[in-house]
């Protein structure tokens, strides 16, 4: 009797665990061998519907989440880009250095050609002037290459009878000078015959258009040739009262005119004989020498006037690099 209660009692409490848990049982049961494939199928069907039934209920929690209630999380500040003054983080000990930019080189200034060849053009006074400057060059600047071109009476009024511009640039290309030292005007105080044919009495205000036109054209034959450098040289104060009015208006025509080039620069002499506005006859050289500066003519120089005119020019082309005094070995 008490084995019959036990079974009853165990197969009650069999009983109630199967039927509080019946997936349970079946997906134990489905996984012995003495499970048939209706049971097995029972077990996995049991199995899908429970994902499904939790995977709604976890969408269903998602929903009911109020987010605008939840704590914020804080922001993360700004990254800071580092400056250029920033501490760069320290090198390892067997970090390479950085190999050294390379020095650049400094461009050297290119070599002026020297000058080395020297013409004089104008008339008779132009000789006395040309003389001396070649004898300057040839002993302080060891210039030996020098040429003189005069014409007696010549000048750049009186074209009909020596034209200054053809023999110019004939001189011009067959020379090729560096440097050109032009003396004019002596000759010129006369009447004169313009572009058109007309003739106009000297000093009056068509001659000296018609002058500084002839100026003018033969400072552009210059300018446009190859020569480097023009030095034209202005009247000095004559001993003549004839030639007194006349040469200033020349000189300003000669200044005027050079200034439309670069190359070409006016050298004046007015004032050299004439220290108080007057005219002197004996006037003292740079080492202090006195002596005649004129012939009886009042126009052409002395040696020792030329002399002096010619240390001046020497010296302008000094300053502007023309001349450069030799080495002495």
């Amino acid at each position: 009797m008490k084995d019959r209660e036990f079974l009853l009692i165990v197969t009650s409490v069999i009983l109630t665990l199967i039927f509080s848990n019946l997936s349970l049982f079946l997906k134990s049961f489905a996984s012995t061998p003495f499970a048939s494939a209706e049971i097995k199928q029972a077990a996995r069907q049991i199995e899908i519907d429970g994902f499904r039934k939790s995977e709604q209920n976890f969408w269903s929690q998602i929903k009911d989440i109020n987010f605008d209630s939840l704590p914020k999380e804080p922001e993360i500040p700004p990254v800071q880009t580092e400056t250029k003054a920033a501490v760069e983080p320290p090198k390892p000990a067997n970090a390479k250095k950085p190999t050294p930019a390379k020095k650049t080189t400094p461009v050297k200034p290119k070599l002026t050609r020297p000058y080395r060849r020297f013409l004089f053009i104008g008339d008779s006074v132009m000789f006395d002037l040309g003389i001396q400057l070649q004898y300057t060059l040839k002993k302080k600047y060891n210039i030996a290459d020098t040429k003189i071109d005069y014409k007696v009476s010549t000048g750049l009024n009186r074209i009909d009878y020596y034209d200054w511009y053809a023999r110019t640039r004939q001189v011009l290309n067959n020379y090729q000078p560096d440097v050109v030292i032009v003396l004019f005007g002596a000759n010129d105080r006369q009447n004169i015959i313009d572009s058109q044919g007309k003739g106009w009495k000297v000093m009056t205000k068509e001659w000296q258009k018609a002058y500084q036109e002839r100026v003018e054209r033969y400072v552009n034959l210059l300018d446009a040739s190859s020569v480097r450098k023009v030095y034209w040289v202005g009247q000095s104060m004559p001993n003549k009262s004839s030639y007194i009015k006349v040469f200033p208006i020349m000189n300003d025509i000669y200044k005027n005119a050079s200034k439309s080039s670069a190359k070409i620069e006016f050298v004046s002499t007015w004032d050299t004989f004439a220290p108080g506005g007057r005219f002197v006859p004996v006037v003292a050289n740079k080492s202090g020498k006195r002596g005649y500066v004129k012939n009886n003519d009042g126009l052409h120089f002395t040696s020792h006037g030329a002399q002096i005119i010619s240390d001046l020019l020497v010296d302008q082309m000094v300053s502007d690099k023309i001349l450069k005094a030799p080495t002495k070995k």
